[in-house]
């Protein structure tokens, strides 16, 4: 056994309402890019053109492995509902049930 499983990716992106969210979520665990996705409602208040706003979004934290990284983002792109999604993404170490359960989920190349 591996002292340290593969780290895993985490994706975080707000879609505008929560069947937004959970059709995202479907698509990226249906073709088998995330193992799982998370996501909660949340108030967000940013600045765009010029004006300060405010919205309910719902946030998802996404996880995914290092091979299925590149085609999640570009899925997200081509599916999210925002002309300039918020997309951050960066590296967790993973416990050795979870790493492996994740890695067993993910096929980039389905």
């Amino acid at each position: 056994m591996a002292l340290h499983p593969d780290p895993l990716w985490l994706v975080l992106t707000t879609e505008a309402d929560q069947q937004r969210a959970s059709a995202l979520a479907e698509q990226l665990i249906s073709r088998e890019l995330a193992a799982c996705v998370s996501y909660q409602s949340i108030q967000s208040s940013y600045r765009w053109e010029g004006r300060v706003e405010h919205a309910d979004e719902v946030q998802l934290l996404i996880k995914t492995t290092e091979p299925g990284l590149i085609a999640l983002l570009g899925v997200i792109e081509a599916l999210h509902s925002y002309d300039n999604p918020e997309i951050l993404h960066w590296q967790a170490q993973p416990s050795h049930a979870y790493g492996a359960w994740a890695a067993a989920s993910i096929n980039p190349d389905a």
